[in-house]
C-alpha cells in the first residue's frame, strides 16, 4: 500500500481515500522503512513512540502472513498519537458472491474464540454497499493476563466487480474513542474503490 492506501504492483488495486492522519504502507518494511513512515507524522521522525507504533503494526502485518497492507491513524485530534491500526487482506477466487456472503454471515453468528484474550462483547451485521455486500464484525476483548482492552472491527467486503474478498481489520485501545474510530472506518470503506495505479 502506498501513502494513499493503494497496493503497488497491480493494474487496479483496492484503494482507500485520503483521510487526515491516516498513513498506509505495504506490509513488511525494514527499520529504515519504519523511519520513513514515522517521518510522515508531524515530528514523528524523532518520536520513539511513533516509530515503535509503526514497527509494531508492520511486524504484526508481516507476521500474520496474509496481510499485504498496514496503516495507522495518527489522529490530529488525539495529539497525533497512534489512535487506530489497520490491516488489509485479500482472498482470491471467492466464487459466487451471494453464496460466499451467506456462508460468511452464517459463520459470523458464533462468538469467536481468540487465544490469550477474553471476549467481552461481540456483534455482527450485514450491510449492502455500492461495491458489494459487507460483513461487519465488532469484537471487544481484554487480555487474559494484563486486562488491556482492545476494540476490533473486522469488515469483509465482497466486491461485485472482483472475484475476491477484501478483509479490513481495524482496532483501537481507546474505549472513549470507539465512536470516533468507527466513523473513520466508515469513511474509509465508503470511499474505497478499485483504481488503476501507475507503477514506474
Amino acid at each position: 500500500m502506498t501513502d494513499d492506501g493503494t497496493r503497488p504492483g497491480a493494474d487496479e488495486v483496492f484503494t482507500f481515500p485520503p483521510r487526515p492522519g491516516w498513513i498506509f504502507w505495504p506490509a513488511g518494511l525494514n527499520p529504515a522503512g519504519w523511519g520513513d513512515i514515522a517521518a510522515e507524522v508531524p515530528g514523528g521522525e524523532n518520536d520513539d513512540a511513533v516509530i515503535a507504533a509503526v514497527r509494531a503494526v508492520d511486524e504484526r502485518a508481516a507476521g500474520a502472513g496474509d496481510a499485504w497492507g498496514a496503516g495507522i491513524w495518527f489522529d490530529p485530534a488525539n495529539d497525533h498519537r497512534p489512535t487506530a491500526s489497520l490491516l488489509v487482506r485479500t482472498f482470491r477466487a471467492r466464487g459466487d458472491v451471494t453464496k460466499a456472503f451467506r456462508r460468511a454471515v452464517k459463520g459470523a453468528r458464533r462468538v469467536p474464540r481468540i487465544p490469550g484474550v477474553v471476549v467481552d462483547g461481540y456483534t455482527s451485521d450485514s450491510v449492502e454497499t455500492g461495491s458489494g455486500p459487507l460483513l461487519v464484525q465488532v469484537v471487544d476483548t481484554s487480555d487474559a493476563t494484563t486486562g488491556q482492552v482492545l476494540h476490533t472491527w473486522r469488515l469483509s467486503l465482497f466486491p461485485l466487480s472482483r472475484d475476491e474478498v477484501v478483509e479490513i481489520e481495524c482496532d483501537t485501545p481507546y474505549s472513549h474513542l470507539v465512536d470516533h474510530v468507527e466513523d473513520e472506518i466508515s469513511e474509509l470503506v465508503n470511499g474505497s474503490t478499485y483504481a488503476r495505479l501507475e507503477v514506474s
